[in-house]
């Protein structure tokens, strides 16, 4: 039987994790790094182009002897990532960012150009319209859809987010009881999930099928929760590519896969072979680098990951459609049968790929690429800079 709680039923944040003095102490004591090396490498790291946060600081162990003072510097925070992504895929030039944000007109386009994503449910949203996609707009419709109008599993998100924040996985509804059973084993009351869900009026809430994830993965991670890959595509001229591959291995305790959440993993996947390359458990001093799954124990690194190959050509394709966007990140779900297109994310967080390698984005590796993108990104501007000037000349002349 499902817990009964009154708590929330969409994922929170993570509660925040000791700063400041105790992580000082700690790394000072397990890592022998004084607090007085400690506030000089996080003052090197604090201002642009980096960005570096005191918890991003700790969080992926820049701290560490390992680490030379160029490892350091090529590490970004989130504000960093930020910055160097408008500068991949400036405003000015990618007018659909904002559309490729939106997880229910992206999954409505490219289920209409037959490409295998999810597939909507329902929608709420006091004002938009999505076509033939039931759209509910209060709570009270939200309740009355879930506990009568609708089969289960099912996953609902925000329809702009991040992080898996606000997310949830409904395996079943008890309709005697007005439960609803989710996928980490706790049951909440209908009335408080529609609650939560109304609360997300900015851009409205999706629900959508669950996708069955290749078997080979529930086995490896002894849970069915979703485990995406995250592609990050780049074009440095015309043609999309492969930058490089995290899989986000999620747990039985969360509802998807994101790291943060309680026994989630994250790996790094070699981009030519699909072979996992390291596999992370938490984040700090926390840190375990793992081989095998600490649950299942099955091996993780070494192995490859389910119709890699499929996953790198639907991501490609996608990216193919917005080939303007100099970066973009997407999460892809291994079904048996292939890849499935769970979402796109317009401003990649490059903390995955650090966390997951251990190294900072801004390599020797990457640096020119995204040289190379910023370039065409010039090019692209100074050519529609001097058609603005040609259409305003030969306007001044009638």
């Amino acid at each position: 039987m499902a817990e009964i709680t009154a708590g929330g039923a969409l994922t929170r944040p993570k509660a925040s994790s000791p700063q400041g003095q105790t992580h000082m102490v700690t790394v000072a004591k397990t890592a022998g790094v004084s607090p007085f090396a400690q506030m000089m490498q996080m003052m090197a790291l604090k201002k642009g182009p980096r960005f570096i946060t005191a918890q991003e600081y700790y969080d992926f162990q820049l701290y560490s002897p390992s680490l030379s003072k160029k490892d350091r510097l090529e590490f970004l925070g989130e504000k960093g990532s930020f910055a160097l992504n408008l500068k991949l895929a400036p405003p000015g030039l990618t007018h659909l960012r904002g559309f490729l944000s939106d997880k229910a007109a992206l999954t409505s386009l490219f289920a209409a150009w037959g490409l295998p994503t999810t597939k909507l449910r329902a929608v709420f949203s006091p004002h938009r319209c999505l076509g033939n996609v039931p759209t509910l707009r209060s709570a009270a419709e939200v309740e009355f859809w879930l506990g009568a109008q609708t089969t289960f599993p099912i996953f609902g998100k925000p329809a702009k987010g991040c992080q898996a924040l606000g997310t949830v996985r409904i395996n079943s509804i008890d309709r005697a009881a007005g439960l609803a059973i989710l996928a980490n084993g706790r049951a909440v009351p209908l009335s408080t999930l529609a609650a939560e869900v109304a609360a997300n009026t900015d851009h409205g809430y999706v629900f959508q099928d669950v996708v069955a994830q290749n078997p080979e993965i529930n086995d490896l991670i002894g849970s069915e929760t979703l485990s995406t890959l995250r592609l990050v595509t780049v074009v440095e001229e015309e043609t999309p590519k492969l930058l490089y591959a995290v899989w986000k291995l999620g747990s039985a305790q969360a509802m998807s896969d994101n790291f943060w959440q309680a026994g989630s993993l994250i790996a790094q996947v070699n981009g030519a072979t699909g072979e996992v390359q390291t596999c992370r458990l938490g984040s700090g001093t926390a840190t375990t680098w793992v081989q095998n799954h600490p649950v299942t124990g099955q091996p993780i690194v070494g192995q490859t990951v389910p119709n890699f190959d499929k996953a790198v050509a639907l991501a490609i394709e996608a990216h193919g459609a917005f080939a303007v966007n100099g970066i973009l990140g997407w999460d892809i779900a291994l079904t048996e049968a292939g890849a499935c297109l769970i979402e796109c994310n317009e401003n990649t967080g490059h903390a995955l790929y650090q966390y997951a390698s251990g190294r900072g984005v801004m390599n020797a590796e990457f640096t020119p690429v995204f040289d190379r993108i910023i370039a065409r990104n010039a090019r692209m501007d100074q050519a529609f800079a001097a058609k603005r000037t040609a259409y305003r000349a030969a306007k001044a002349q009638f």
